[in-house]
């Protein structure tokens, strides 16, 4: 009985959502101009054919789709994103960006559309102590301008070695490489590495650490009517199953 009220439950919603979808079907004829990293597995990445890739790019497919608007999405490095929205070189950012305080000044955010604490990797047998405290002298992998770097410089000096790298595929290097004892992303991201074959050799250390909201979708401020339009979107992938089948090509378990 439950299972059939929250088929008919959801069944309403997605009415109700293609429904007051209508005023803005008027943007169905533009092109949107997506952005995302594109170096930052599994979320998004180039494949070996050139083309994007990851559940990022999945996901903006996804929600263009349900939104009926042609999309461009296109690789932009990380701490060019937000520039390049402000800039209008493009319309959104999907690009597993957090949700935070200091970001919603520059941009407006969707409603998340997934949710990850950061956490330590660090290599197996280690036996490292993340706390702030038992970092000192500790060579700490972190890619720049992040929720993760901006979390180690809130720490303040606590006597680590922070090593910074323009993309998170340099900062993983440099864990695998031997040249810092921690690395510290978005732990989807650390669990998506240490299941590749470079990756086996490390494993998480301390508890996973929440700083912000979530991951959402920057817009520009002010445009309103994009920003709802892709809120329904979102709303209409996770009823309809799509966003639980890109959740599983890419991890076994829900990331929502």
């Amino acid at each position: 009985m439950r299972a059939w009220l929250l088929r008919a439950a959801l069944v309403l919603v997605l009415a109700a959502v293609t429904a007051v979808a209508a005023p803005h079907a008027g943007r169905a004829a533009e092109k949107l101009i997506i952005g995302t990293e594109g170096d930052y597995a599994p979320f998004s990445y180039i494949d070996a054919t050139g083309a994007l890739g990851g559940f990022d790019v999945d996901m903006a497919h996804a929600l263009c789709a349900a939104m009926k608007v042609e999309c461009d999405i296109v690789a932009i490095p990380w701490g060019d994103l937000i520039p390049a929205l402000n800039d209008r070189r493009i319309d959104a950012i999907v690009a597993s960006m957090s949700i935070t305080e200091e970001r919603k000044r520059l941009v407006a955010f969707t409603n998340r559309y997934y949710r990850t604490p950061m956490q330590f990797i660090a290599r197996k047998g280690a036996k490292i102590d993340v706390s702030p405290e038992h970092l000192r002298g500790k060579r700490v992998a972190v890619e720049a301008q992040t929720t993760a770097h901006k979390y180690l410089l809130n720490l303040g000096d606590v006597g680590m070695e922070m090593r910074i790298y323009v993309t998170q595929s340099e900062a993983n290097a440099a864990l695998i490489r031997g040249e810092a004892d921690l690395l510290i992303a978005d732990s989807l991201v650390m669990w998506a590495l240490t299941k590749t074959p470079e990756g086996a050799a490390f494993e998480f250390v301390g508890a996973p650490i929440y700083a912000d909201e979530g991951i959402g979708i920057a817009v520009r401020h002010g445009d309103e009517a994009l920003l709802q339009a892709l809120n329904r979107a979102i709303l209409r992938v996770r009823i309809d199953g799509t966003y639980e089948k890109i959740n599983a090509k890419y991890f076994p378990f829900s990331i929502y």
